[in-house]
């Protein structure tokens, strides 16, 4: 193997991060959760305490475990405060997600074709691309737990595994416990009983037991819950199983059910097209599953329990989420990856022309957009590059490249001009308009923000403002500071329960500010008039 062929798997973390910077290094979508992270890591840094995350309001958050907060705090104290660094490690979580798929397939197939194919799937996936983009638990919870799983296979297929796999077991579980709590309890549990009980290769219970490992691993995971039940006691555990098992399993069998069916279907529908493909000729895949070699129908087997439990998992809940499903992605990735590798499948050309389709007609509502609506610079370079990528696809420049991994990179390109456009239709985004109204209005410098509403405002002007500004979230507590140089910020919703008569009011953000209604065709006009009225509109409001 060529020097240069044995590295051509970067190019697949590498073209993950290009293609998904648009939506993940701005806030071009603030997701509602971030603000729960964000806002508690910086009140640890204020506060100087480490170990104890905080709600907006200065309580204790004991609802998930440390890990996400020490990852934002690393970024916050090496980088400063800002929204680049409060996403910037969870985006390379992405693709670092992205490569342990390549290794692992690799690693368990010995087929490089295979893990090439895996992680471009696992890369174009719209769950990894949102979950990169958010600083929340989500992306690291998979990349942990993947890691966790893929030494769980090493040490099911191989007669003697290394020692390495029993740490990244172990350790992987304990990481992502620490992560995001009982949920890596339950796909962690479930492997060790499937490598005991899989009919295809079973392991003894001491072939399963790494003493260092596991003994470390059970350090690792209950560290954090040792140390808060010492400082804060039995509140501790109470608040944090409440939030894992009391205020979220149902036990209502219509709401089960309901969810149990949304998680199959949202499933389906985050792995189109793959599962298309993948089922498009069952009978070559049901010849596939049922010559298999033990080895790879003890994987398979792991795979499909996998993705029974993570549809039970979001079914038992009382609201589902789709980000629930996303710890099976890479698992799924890689029956799909088997599947397209090994056997006989159709439609691959129709969908690829389908979504070169759909990449081309957005590249020329962006080019047209950028022309003669705003000419943004971001849309404009972003644009340009989409552009070359679509130009050499569909000239056939990557003949050498499998149809499935030219149809991974078109879904990406598609992804990519989608959030290029949504760029200047959505930005600048209002925690940031509203930073550089409010120190506009300030005259001292020391004025107290005053945030009333939702409390993701407030959270996006601390991280607009690199957390220089002294931000209240007073959400729905509708009285007036007391200091009379304060600055108050809310939305039309809370304006009739303020008493605003010494106060001037003006606008601080508007929904839509940079889309010129008078530049589009007469017949859209209207219609964008009404999209721009229906924006949310921010006010801030100074002494008279």
């Amino acid at each position: 193997m060529s020097n240069r062929s044995k590295y051509t798997w970067l190019f697949v973390p590498l073209l993950f991060l290009l293609y998904s910077a648009p939506s993940a290094l701005d806030y071009v979508f603030h997701f509602p959760d971030e603000k729960y992270y964000t806002d508690a890591v910086l009140q640890m840094m204020d506060k100087e305490d480490y170990f104890t995350p905080y709600k907006a309001d200065g309580s204790h958050r004991f609802l998930k475990p440390i890990a996400t907060y020490w990852v934002l705090m690393g970024s916050y104290k090496v980088l400063g405060v800002s929204k680049f660094s409060s996403r910037l490690l969870f985006w390379l979580a992405g693709a670092l997600l992205v490569m342990v798929v390549y290794f692992m397939t690799k690693s368990l197939t010995k087929e490089r074709k295979t893990a090439f194919l895996a992680a471009f799937i696992t890369a174009a996936n719209p769950l990894v691309l949102m979950s990169a983009s958010r600083s929340i638990p989500d992306i690291l919870l998979v990349l942990f737990l993947t890691i966790s799983v893929w030494g769980f296979l090493e040490i099911m297929t191989a007669e003697n595994p290394s020692s390495k796999y029993y740490w990244m077991a172990y350790l992987g579980a304990a990481l992502a416990f620490e992560t995001k709590g009982l949920p890596a309890v339950a796909f962690t549990g479930i492997s060790f009983l499937y490598l005991l009980f899989n009919p295809w290769q079973p392991k003894k219970i001491g072939k399963l037991i790494h003493p260092a490992s596991v003994v470390v691993a059970l350090m690792v995971a209950v560290s954090w819950f040792v140390f808060m039940y010492i400082e804060h006691g039995s509140h501790f555990f109470a608040s944090f199983f409440a939030d894992q098992i009391g205020y979220r399993v149902s036990s209502k069998t219509v709401q089960v059910i309901t969810n149990t069916s949304l998680g199959v279907l949202n499933l389906i529908a985050f792995t189109i097209p793959w599962i298309i493909i993948a089922f498009s000729n069952f009978a070559k895949l049901k010849l596939f599953i049922s010559g298999a070699n033990p080895k790879t129908k003890a994987i398979l087997g792991l795979i499909a329990l996998w993705i029974i439990m993570v549809i039970v998992m979001s079914g038992a809940v009382f609201k589902f989420y789709d980000r629930y499903l996303l710890p099976v992605i890479p698992l799924f990735s890689l029956f799909f990856a088997l599947v397209l590798t090994h056997t006989e499948t159709r439609f691959k050309k129709p969908i690829l022309n389908l979504f070169l389709g759909l990449t081309l007609f957005l590249l020329l509502i962006n080019i047209l957009y950028a022309l003669f609506i705003l000419p943004d610079k971001i849309l404009i370079l972003g644009t340009a590059t989409g552009a070359v990528f679509f130009l050499l696809l569909a000239a056939g420049k990557f003949k050498t490249v499998s149809v499935e991994v030219i149809l991974a990179n078109t879904i990406l390109l598609l992804w990519f001009n989608v959030h290029l456009l949504l760029y200047p239709l959505l930005m600048p985004n209002p925690g940031e308009q509203l930073v550089e109204a409010i120190r506009e209005k300030q005259i001292t410098g020391n004025e107290t923000i005053y945030v009333y509403g939702n409390i993701r405002t407030a959270s996006n002007i601390r991280i607009h403002s690199h957390h220089k500004l002294d931000v209240v979230s007073m959400d729905t507590i509708f009285t007036l500071p007391a200091e009379k140089e304060d600055i108050l910020v809310f939305s039309k919703k809370e304006e009739p329960f303020l008493n605003l008569k010494d106060y001037r009011v003006t606008k601080g953000s508007e929904e839509w500010k940079r889309v010129p209604q008078e530049k589009f065709p007469g017949f859209l006009q209207p219609v964008i008039q009404k999209v721009k009225e229906s924006g949310t509109v921010y006010y801030i409001a100074t002494p008279k």
